[in-house]
């Protein structure tokens, strides 16, 4: 039997060992455990970050103002949402973020806003609760951390924050939360749906049936009912005394189900329906192709009178280039946590889900938002899936008429025209960003954006998607778009720094956190190849020309023009020299080195200087000539060859032969090298006399210092109070620290175990400097 539940009171004397001995137990426990908390969020345990984070949008977004969502410092597990309303009084805090509370919303009271039932404050601490996680709230100049209790309850400590506008709210899910990586996806759309208003007036006394008012008078409590019904669309002022007249001075909680119909029929009698035409549409959107608003109402409720409901249903299309329908749902402008599903099957559109269930005419692929606003939505569950069903013919013209019109604005390929692989890749470019990065979360790579996109082009153009070409089309988009957010470029290179031995491969990542050690090197030496590196560090080549090495294995890399642009922008003198093989390939790899990558359009200049090898200087060498292969003719050359005088005989040689400079031994190799190097102004690195300065006063009291220290310790005797100190330490029980180091990686899934022994250790330390 679980632990929370409880004998009722009707069977304490009961033998427990009968069949029929009953448990019972409060609703709120539900919300305390991963295996019981989905049922009251209404999603799958794997979706409950999702909604919790919805919720907290959700929440901000009713307090008014922009709202801000996203991961704390890239952590998977860490999130926080803030807005700039008016904040949460902070003495409510404990009694909203408490799972035991009874239902305490505004929703009762029904307005086309986000939400439907009171339960979204205790889903987000039923999952702090579950999961072992944490929460605080800052608002109103007070940092309040969130201590749940075993009986439901929240404590609060506060401390200071520097909030003072609005609400900041931040979170840890532990790891009995399953992990999500689309988890921010409802709360985003919550954000972009938020500006502008739906409704500007009251809640009418036409959106609510029977049962409903009788239960919104009770939930009132002793608020007398003219307060209540003057707050209704067409009732206030010396109308509400009308209507009320019969029960003046009453509260709301004493009236009974038959004087609140009474009530409710005269507040309508006194006013008007609310028309659809007064519910505010969003209206057309950047980005989607095709838009279309309908309006209508429908009867609900179980007892008369009805609840009688205006709505608008507003959709809006981006076509695609296959058979697909996806649609996203909102309601009153939030993502609805429920999934309503299309399938296409031949000429017809099956919808269903959320209480659809619907078979319509096939209008073509394409990705829809929908969004219905309404006063009240009728659902289904706790977890507020809504019922659909209401809207069902409204939705279907909306749908039908939204995608026809996207579907109009793509151009209709003319005579011979086809799809290509480039234009596939562009349409889905949007959709394979987000997926590859976790909707913004990660950061992701070139190749990895390229397996996202190939199942695309197949299904659309069926031919494979090469990797040659969709690079190229990712440096065309980039060279007209700018950078694709958050994706880098694998490591194809590597810089030698000379005197300090360091190595570093470069990619996107590497350049992004590269920094020149100061007055090292004044020149790079760009080699087409890796092999000669370890020649010329053996050598010590870089170190006596202070200059570092740097290849990129071939034809130059954008991480590589992007480490030359650094170095160019840094205020240190800087030179860079090329080598390569005496082949057209090479002679391009100078051109390409020195001239503007497509990607860069802005690039600042940086002077390369083309040392060879050259085919007439190969020759004259005497080097191993070797024929290119006949199908492999035809290359391009550079210029700086196609414009000498010869240039037409030497772009012909460079077509059928080639030199490598492997060609050369390693003495012949260095030997060369250092003569191409003669030939220019290479002195070695001679700082400024004040970097001169400075670097003499930080070394000689770096080295007085160590003097001093040394002398200080050797008289205070250091290490015999080190030693004494530590031999008077407990001794490491091994077995103990296992046990405690695995309930602490539990916990901290990101560390490793070091972190725990020395933690662990240095409080041992403080320990022993205590007890002395």
């Amino acid at each position: 039997m679980d632990a929370f539940e409880q004998p009722s009171e009707a069977s304490l004397n009961a033998d427990p060992n009968r069949p029929d001995f009953q448990y019972e137990r409060s609703e709120w426990v539900l919300f305390r455990s991963v295996n019981t908390l989905p049922q009251k969020a209404g999603v799958p345990a794997t979706k409950l970050r999702a909604v919790v984070l919805k919720e907290l949008a959700d929440n901000a977004l009713d307090a008014g103002g922009s709202v801000r969502v996203g991961a704390l410092d890239g952590s998977h597990n860490r999130f926080f949402v803030e807005d700039d309303g008016k904040g949460i009084d902070p003495d409510r805090v404990s009694v909203l973020f408490s799972i035991n509370r009874p239902l305490i919303s505004s929703k009762l009271w029904r307005l086309p806003t986000r939400g439907a039932m009171g339960n979204g404050l205790r889903v987000v601490m039923g999952a702090v609760v579950a999961s072992g996680g944490s929460i605080s709230v800052q608002t109103h100049g007070q940092h309040l951390r969130l201590i749940p209790q075993d009986d439901g309850s929240t404590v609060v400590e506060a401390s200071p924050s520097t909030v003072t506008v609005g609400t900041r709210i931040e979170l840890e899910f532990g790891p009995a939360v399953p992990f999500d990586r689309h988890c921010l996806a409802w709360a985003r759309s919550a954000a972009e749906m938020a500006s502008g208003s739906s409704y500007n007036g009251a809640s009418s006394a036409w959106w609510y049936d029977a049962d409903a008012f009788y239960e919104l008078l009770q939930a009132a409590g002793d608020r007398p009912v003219r307060d209540l019904v003057q707050q209704l669309d067409g009732c206030s002022g010396a109308k509400a005394g009308k209507i009320t007249l019969e029960f003046r001075r009453r509260s709301c909680i004493s009236m009974s189900r038959l004087e609140a119909v009474a009530l409710l029929q005269a507040s309508r009698d006194a006013s008007k329906p609310v028309r659809p035409e007064r519910l505010i549409a969003d209206g057309e959107a950047d980005g989607a192709h095709g838009y279309d608003c309908r309006r209508g109402e429908f009867q609900h409720g179980a007892r008369a009178p009805l609840a009688r409901m205006p709505f608008v249903v507003e959709a809006w299309a981006t076509p695609r280039t296959d058979r697909k329908i996806e649609i996203e749902t909102l309601v009153n402008r939030t993502p609805i946590v429920s999934t309503v599903r299309a399938y296409v099957e031949k000429s017809s559109l099956y919808l269903y889900g959320c209480g659809l269930e619907r078979d319509m005419q096939f209008p073509g692929g394409a990705n829809v938002r929908l969004n219905i606003t309404v006063p009240h939505c009728p659902i289904t569950n706790d977890g507020k899936e809504p019922d659909l069903g209401y809207f069902e013919e409204t939705i279907e013209e909306a749908l039908r008429r939204a995608i026809k019109r996207a579907r109009k604005t793509v151009a209709k390929p003319s005579e011979g025209d086809r799809l290509t692989a480039k234009s596939v890749v562009l349409a889905n470019l949007d959709d394979a960003i987000q997926k590859a990065s976790g909707d913004g979360l990660y950061r992701f790579n070139l190749r990895q954006l390229f397996y996202v996109v190939r199942p695309a082009v197949m299904a659309t153009i069926g031919s494979e998607l090469s990797y040659g070409n969709f690079e190229a089309i990712i440096t065309d988009y980039e060279a007209e778009n700018g950078d694709v957010p958050r994706m880098y470029r694998d490591p194809r290179g590597t810089v030698y720094h000379p005197h300090t031995g360091e190595t570093i491969p470069l990619g996107t990542l590497a350049v992004e956190a590269y920094a020149r050690p100061e007055w090292t090197f004044n020149k790079v030496l760009y080699i087409e190849k890796e092999g000669p590196f370890e020649a010329l560090k053996a050598a010590r080549w870089p170190e006596r020309h202070d200059c570092a090495l740097l290849t990129s294995k071939g034809f130059t890399t954008r991480a590589v023009k992007d480490l030359l642009d650094l170095l160019a922008d840094d205020g240190e003198p800087i030179t860079v020299f090329c080598i390569h093989d005496a082949d057209a390939a090479g002679t391009m790899i100078y051109q390409t080195l020195q001239e503007e990558t497509r990607a860069r359009p802005n690039r600042r200049a940086v002077e390369v200087i083309n040392l060879g090898l050259e085919p007439w200087e190969a020759l004259s060498l005497g080097l191993e000539v070797e024929a290119v292969d006949v199908k492999k003719g035809g290359k391009a050359v550079a210029r700086y060859v196609t414009e000498r005088d010869d240039g037409e005989k030497w772009q012909a040689w460079l077509r059928s032969y080639r030199v490598e400079l492997n060609a050369m031994t390693t003495p012949d190799f260095i030997a060369w090298l250092d003569g191409k190097m003669s030939d220019y102004s290479g002195a070695k690195v001679l700082p400024p006399s004040r970097i001169i300065e400075s670097e003499m006063r930080q070394r000689t009291e770096h080295h007085v210092r160590e003097a001093i220290v040394r002398k200080v310790l050797a008289e205070a005797g250091i290490e015999n109070r080190v030693r004494a100190a530590t031999d008077r330490a407990p001794k490491p029980d091994g077995s103990m620290l296992q046990h405690d180091l695995g309930d602490w990686l539990v916990s901290n899934e990101d560390r490793l175990w070091r972190e725990f022994v020395d933690a662990t250790a240095r409080q041992a330390a403080e320990d022993l400097g205590e007890a002395e």
